[in-house]
């Protein structure tokens, strides 16, 4: 097996922060950090809680908390403070924040070539895998809209499931309770890792319940009704109305309006996308259930899930992102990242990742920029139905998968 030294491990995580730096470094400020407020709800915007928090305005903090979790404002706050304190204003704020979350990413990328290493995988294989797991369209697209705590909740996610595969119950509890208290989406990672440790799994329950209650609870008692308030915008409060993006299977059942809108380009005539009361009310139940449904049937026909457990985790969150009416690209990066990580320890050729980043690149620089949401809606579906469809056979039903390429 090949050996890792510490000079290797010590150059491959200066070269990661050194990529996460360049990065952070070229962004542009996201759109929705330090956007207008939203009226009558909160919208996920950080800039006001890590400033406070940043300028050690502990009350500020608690009492301006976004719908996100708070973890990462945590993980934000003192980099942030660093930022100010070389005289940076809100520009080099936001990308030192960046740098942070995406410091997550840089880390799995290092584990995920080491594993592959010691998989005796070809070297340009494993940097090649290790370099897309930092550097691909969904990074960019997350801090263009100002969101890179969706990059750092996805590397949470995916080294949570890792962890849990291999026994380290605890390892995994704190990650995953880190990814919770990131963003909510995070839940749908809980599952999956339940069914891929191999023992412990009321201890990792439960020891990821006091992880993400560390981070939310004093959100809670420090200001509960900014923090109802918060979680509203995103929880049975959520509006279906001129919300609607067309990145679902839903786009072609909503109805469009145009009327003035300010964008980030000043006012704006745009068409905005509605869904009935009754129809967007039932679309998060649905992709709660049809992930449990996925995860439940995974764990019946399966046994000893391993590693293979990240290419159930890839497909719970692709169901999340088909099925939500309410999905942005940027929505996809958990999915992608787990299946890049997965494709690298288990498969020689990244098939599927490849043809999910081609189709995200095509879709972000060709497609959006038609400005047609049927087309955009019928690109989107056309690729992400297929790969759904195919991850789907290939989690729950590899045997059948292995006939066919005997075949």
């Amino acid at each position: 097996m090949p050996s890792i030294t510490r000079r290797g491990a010590a150059v491959a995580l200066a070269a990661a922060a050194v990529v996460c730096a360049l990065i952070a470094y070229g962004s542009q400020m996201g759109i929705d950090y330090g956007a207008a407020p939203c009226a009558p709800y909160i919208c996920d915007d950080a800039q006001p809680a890590i400033v406070a928090l940043a300028d050690g305005k502990v009350h500020d903090f608690f009492a301006n908390q976004p719908p996100m979790g708070s973890f990462s404002l945590v993980v934000r706050a003192p980099f942030a403070a660093a930022a100010e304190t070389v005289g940076g204003h809100d520009l080099a704020v936001y990308r030192a924040g960046v740098f942070a979350c995406l410091l997550g990413l840089g880390l799995l990328a290092v584990w995920t070539m080491f594993a592959m290493t010691r998989l005796r995988r070809p070297r340009g294989a494993s940097l090649l895998v290790a370099g897309a797991v930092v550097v691909n369209p969904l990074t960019f697209q997350a801090l263009k809209f100002g969101h890179p705590e969706e990059l750092l909740g996805a590397a949470l996610c995916t080294g949570g499931v890792l962890a849990a595969a291999r026994g380290r119950s605890l390892l995994s509890a704190t990650l995953l309770g880190c990814a919770i208290a990131t963003k909510q989406w995070a839940l749908l990672a809980l599952p999956v890792a339940l069914v891929a440790a191999p023992r412990g799994r009321v201890r990792l329950s439960a020891a990821t319940a006091g992880a993400a209650g560390l981070f939310t609870v004093p959100m809670i008692l420090a200001d509960p009704s900014r923090f109802w308030l918060a979680q509203k915008s995103v929880g049975i409060a959520t509006t279906f109305q001129n919300t609607v993006t067309a990145s679902n299977v839903w786009f072609p059942f909503a109805r469009g309006i145009s009327a003035p809108t300010h964008t980030p380009h000043g006012t704006e005539v745009t068409t905005q996308y509605s869904l009935s009361h009754a129809l967007g009310h039932l679309t998060h139940p649905l992709v709660a259930l049809l992930a449990l449904a996925a995860v439940g049937a995974y764990a019946y026909r399966r046994r000893g899930a391993g590693d293979e457990a990240l290419q159930l985790l890839a497909l719970v969150f692709l169901i999340r992102c088909v099925f939500d009416p309410l999905t942005y690209s940027y929505h996809h990066a958990p999915f992608l990242v787990a299946l890049i990580v997965y494709e690298g320890l288990r498969r020689r050729v990244p098939a599927m990742a490849g043809y999910a980043i081609a189709a995200l690149l095509l879709m972000t620089y060709v497609v959006v920029r038609t400005h047609d949401p049927a087309l955009i809606n019928a690109f989107y579906l056309a690729w992400s139905l297929p790969l759904l469809a195919g991850l789907a056979v290939a989690t729950l039903a590899p045997a059948r998968v292995r006939r066919l390429s005997a075949v």
